[in-house]
């Protein structure tokens, strides 16, 4: 099986956050750009800006994602309006959402030891 590489983006930055937030969001099913950019928006305020600019910073993420193989996308002509692009997670974005987690758990680990340790609660290191 094809072993999948997650970027290790050095610190916490808010590009690794949001395709962390994207690939969970997807992982809940079908999904048009709008409404996922809205519930990131929603539970993390702050992670993508206000405005256009937001807007084509998320989809920018989703087009990588879909390059990646990670997520795929469809035209939704059914419903009134203009045609919006449903994106779903592949079985390969899921391995990475899998993976992405375990990461994230390694690295809180990681947060939670400096934080003792700069925090002054350790005083034997």
């Amino acid at each position: 099986m094809e072993r999948i590489r997650i970027k290790k983006v050095v610190g916490l930055s808010p590009g690794f956050w949001l395709r962390m937030w994207i690939l969970t969001c997807l992982g809940e099913g079908e999904l048009h750009g709008y409404e996922i950019i809205n519930r990131i928006s929603e539970v993390f305020p702050g992670i993508i800006s206000s405005g256009i600019s937001g807007m084509g910073r998320g989809y920018k993420i989703l087009r990588e994602l879909e390059l990646e193989g990670l997520v795929v996308s469809k035209w939704d002509v059914e419903e009134k309006g203009p045609a919006k692009r449903v994106y779903r997670l592949t079985p390969k974005g899921l391995e990475a959402k899998e993976e992405s987690i375990k990461y994230i758990m390694e690295l809180k680990e990681y947060i939670e030891k400096f934080l003792e340790i700069a925090g002054g609660e350790d005083k034997d290191l």
